[in-house]
């Protein structure tokens, strides 16, 4: 029985290194894989980010313990305004219109007469309690005025009558 154990052995061992072989020479006569393509360089091309609008004019009030008018305005330097008035106005909600930057222009001339460039970035006491806050932008430049600080009335007024003039729609995104 050992012999036949032994032979059985022996041809499994001879047909597997046959059988192998046989994979070695299959593996053999298959051609490599063709090498990757070549990158084909291009020159670089910049695409430009768009540009985002900024903020050429920015006007909030805020409350008060009494009627205090409270809004906000936004006009963008392409032209595009959001105002979204609150308490004590004759627009609440939120409305939204396309405006001709030249509009704009005495607001500026105004701030640049009164040195707005140069005015503090707040102006305020906190101990000092129910005095609404008058925040403008011009360009960059963001001034809090709520306690002793500048008359800023004149451009106050300018922007005001800025609102006035602009062919405000409402916006259907506050319902």
């Amino acid at each position: 029985m050992r012999t036949a154990i032994g032979y059985f052995f022996l041809v499994l061992v001879i047909g597997a290194g046959i059988v192998g072989c046989k994979a070695k020479d299959d593996l053999a006569e298959t051609p490599p894989p063709p090498p990757p393509p070549t990158p084909v360089q291009v020159d670089s091309v910049e695409i430009p980010e768009p540009v985002q609008p900024k903020t050429a004019i920015y006007y909030e009030r805020t409350a008060c313990f009494g009627t205090c008018p409270t809004f906000t305005f936004e006009a963008l330097d392409n032209g595009m305004c959001f105002y979204e008035g609150r308490n004590f106005v004759d627009m609440i909600g939120k409305y939204k219109a396309e405006a001709n930057a030249e509009l704009f222009a005495e607001v500026f001339a105004i701030a640049e007469k009164l040195g707005y460039d140069t005015l503090q970035t707040t102006y305020d006491q906190p101990m000092v309690t129910d005095l609404p806050a008058t925040i403008t932008q011009i360009g960059d430049k963001r001034v809090n005025n709520r306690y002793q600080g500048p008359d800023l009335r004149e451009l106050y007024n300018a922007i005001d009558s800025l609102i006035v003039k602009i062919d405000w729609s409402k916006d259907g995104s506050d319902q």
